[in-house]
């Protein structure tokens, strides 16, 4: 396990990713099947005196457990001059099984890569090899050979995920973040394309190579993958951090923001309540402001030390609502009208009016078109129909607005 830390600016304090081979290395099994192909091929090829006997002597002293005395044997035979290809190829091999149960994996991928280079390697036995000695190189951080290795091993026997992500980890491991990032994401589309679920690791690495980048538009896409996948409060967090960096400090943006933290279950602090509420207020929502103080009073987020100061927001949402509401008309002049018509009712909770509004205004192409769409789709979901809200938010292309209709979209998956 390997294990590293990235200071992260997306609001997350610390980051802590970690990468695990792409397959757990099992050597002892794993070696002794190929070493085992191995002596029995040694019927069909000979092996002369001189070799044949130090390894001999290897064999039974390995199969008694005792692998540094066989390890010198098998050093015996390599050292002796005019071996075969094929008698090489024994020793190079014996001296992969014998290293890796010594646990010394730099020596292991030496002598693997040493026997392939003979090439006696049975043709059956090829992809194994290689992407054994992908594993062994990415264990001793040799990332290059591991990258080449398990290329080769995709190459002659077909695609193997555990294989591809130990690419995108070799690569990032390398600080080729761009290739890395590359891989990563063609790793996830197809582990998607099969109807799968990616791994939440190379998913972490493409969100990691696009940071290292500074590519704000790879960091949503990978954050917008993860929370698909795994729905997790920091990934939240991070995609609506960036999300509100791009698009500026507004009140109405500011609001936007906090309404998907809503939503989500993210507004925690009785300081992000109350801010909520007064930019509602200051947006002339005083009945979103007095909704907002309603629910922090109810879930136990107010009541504190600065509670004369919560009942006192809540009072003055109150009254300037209870003015508010009853001046609101059925209808307004222009698109814009009716989509501020439509917020109006929809922060009293009258959902079908501002629906019908919405729609209204909607039916006009006008500037405020795009924002007007967002409060579309979070009136329809208000009314608890999911599917509806989703396919309207998926529909927003606007540069500024379909960020956040892409996060309120997965809010509308649940």
């Amino acid at each position: 396990m390997r294990e590293f830390r990235m200071k992260n600016q997306l609001g997350t304090a610390l980051f802590v990713y970690t990468l695990v081979a792409a397959t757990a290395l099992s050597p002892l099994s794993s070696s002794m099947g190929i070493f085992g192909a191995t002596t029995a091929l040694a019927a069909e090829q000979a092996i002369g005196a001189a070799v044949g006997k130090p390894l001999k002597e290897a064999q039974d002293l390995a199969g008694a457990g005792k692998y540094q005395a066989a390890l010198k044997k098998v050093q015996e035979a390599g050292g002796i001059s005019g071996k075969t290809a094929y008698e090489s190829f024994v020793v190079d091999d014996f001296l992969l099984f014998l290293n890796v149960n010594l646990k010394d994996y730099a020596a292991a991928a030496a002598a693997g890569e040493a026997a392939l280079a003979t090439g006696e390697v049975p043709a059956n036995d090829r992809p194994q090899r290689l992407k054994t000695l992908a594993q062994l190189n990415y264990s001793v951080k040799n990332y290059g050979k591991a990258v080449a290795f398990a290329q080769a091993f995709q190459k002659e026997a077909g695609t193997d995920p555990e294989l591809r992500k130990l690419v995108v980890q070799s690569l990032y491991l390398q600080g080729d973040y761009v290739k890395a990032q590359a891989e990563a994401k063609s790793l996830v589309a197809t582990a998607k394309a099969a109807g799968g679920k990616p791994d939440e690791t190379v998913l972490q690495l493409w969100l990691s190579s696009a940071f290292k980048k500074s590519d704000k538009s790879g960091q949503r896409e990978a954050l917008t993958e993860l929370l698909a996948f795994y729905p997790k409060p920091a990934y939240f967090g991070d995609l609506l951090n960036l999300v509100a960096a791009d698009l500026g400090r507004s009140n109405r943006m500011s609001l936007e923001i906090f309404r998907l933290k809503l939503a989500a279950g993210m507004l925690k602090s009785a300081d992000d309540y109350m801010e909520m509420a007064q930019l509602a207020i200051q947006l002339g929502l005083p009945g979103e402001a007095e909704s907002i103080m309603n629910k922090g009073f109810a879930g136990g987020v107010f009541g504190g030390q600065n509670k004369g100061r919560e009942q006192r927001l809540l009072a003055m949402a109150k009254s300037q609502a209870a003015q508010d509401e009853p001046t609101l008309g059925a209808n307004a002049g222009t698109p814009d009208a009716k989509a501020a018509l439509g917020e109006a009712y929809a922060s009293y909770g009258k959902t079908d009016k501002a629906i019908a509004l919405y729609k209204d205004a909607l039916a006009s192409n006008f500037a405020g078109g795009a924002l007007a769409r967002l409060h579309l789709g979070q009136a329809i979901l208000a009314e608890g129909d999911h599917a509806s809200a989703r396919k309207i938010f998926d529909g927003i292309t606007d540069a500024k607005i379909a960020p956040l209709a892409s996060i309120w979209a997965l809010v509308a998956k649940g």
